[in-house]
């Protein structure tokens, strides 16, 4: 399915992925995860850009951020990507890309996917074999989560309760294979992760379609 123009709906969690060029590493030593998550932190306080998670991988990043304005998302994402780009090109003393051209995201509806979303990002080094339990992973926001830690990075959303994040302990050892694809699938073609109501208010607020057309030909007149 084919992505389309990026949504952005302010006040709302958006899962965003960025990769490395061609798939290539972005990270290449622990000080270069920490100098990204410092430039993250600026940015996401200038451009108006809540984290709600994250999770650094060798040749990619998950995001789960809120803007809180029409242009939070591009410019806090975007400011991130070229500032870090800046930093790498001058320490390998070299020029060109390191992100691919344009990074990834889909709208979350929260009531439904919020912590299947949080799962999927910070369950990656699980996946990917890097360490066994999700909290025990540096650069990932699992420690806040799971465990209380401080991390400066994270804005901690005032309505979820101490209560939710113990039910959270229980469901990150729970993998679900259909919520992986349905984040995946949203979050490459850039249309919401939610249900036909949530999809349906979405369109309505933002005045555009988001809905998949049906396939195949429309009906004749007759």
């Amino acid at each position: 399915m084919p992505r389309i123009p990026r949504v952005v709906a302010v006040g709302y969690p958006h899962h965003v992925t960025q990769r490395g060029n061609n798939r290539a590493p972005v990270f290449f030593g622990d000080e270069d995860k920490d100098r990204y998550l410092q430039i993250l932190a600026h940015y996401s306080d200038v451009c108006s850009m809540e984290i709600w998670a994250y999770c650094l991988m060798e040749n990619h990043v998950h995001l789960l951020v809120v803007p809180r304005s029409d242009e939070s998302l591009a410019r806090g994402i975007g400011g991130t990507s070229l500032v870090y780009t800046q930093y790498i090109n001058d320490k390998c003393r070299r020029s060109g890309r390191v992100w691919q051209n344009r990074f990834y995201s889909c709208v979350v509806d929260k009531n439904r996917y919020l912590w299947a979303v949080l799962r999927y990002i910070e369950s990656n080094p699980v996946r990917a074999g890097i360490v066994k339990n999700a909290e025990e992973y540096r650069w990932s926001s699992a420690a806040f989560h799971l465990l209380g830690r401080r991390d400066p990075v994270i804005t901690h959303p005032d309505w979820i309760e101490q209560s939710q994040y113990t039910v959270y302990r229980e469901l990150i050892h729970r993998a679900n294979r259909d919520e992986e694809d349905l984040i995946r699938k949203a979050t490459s073609t850039g249309r919401p992760l939610g249900g036909a109501v949530f999809v349906g208010r979405l369109e309505s607020r933002l005045q555009r379609r988001l809905k998949p057309r049906a396939r195949g030909r429309p009906p004749q007149d007759t």
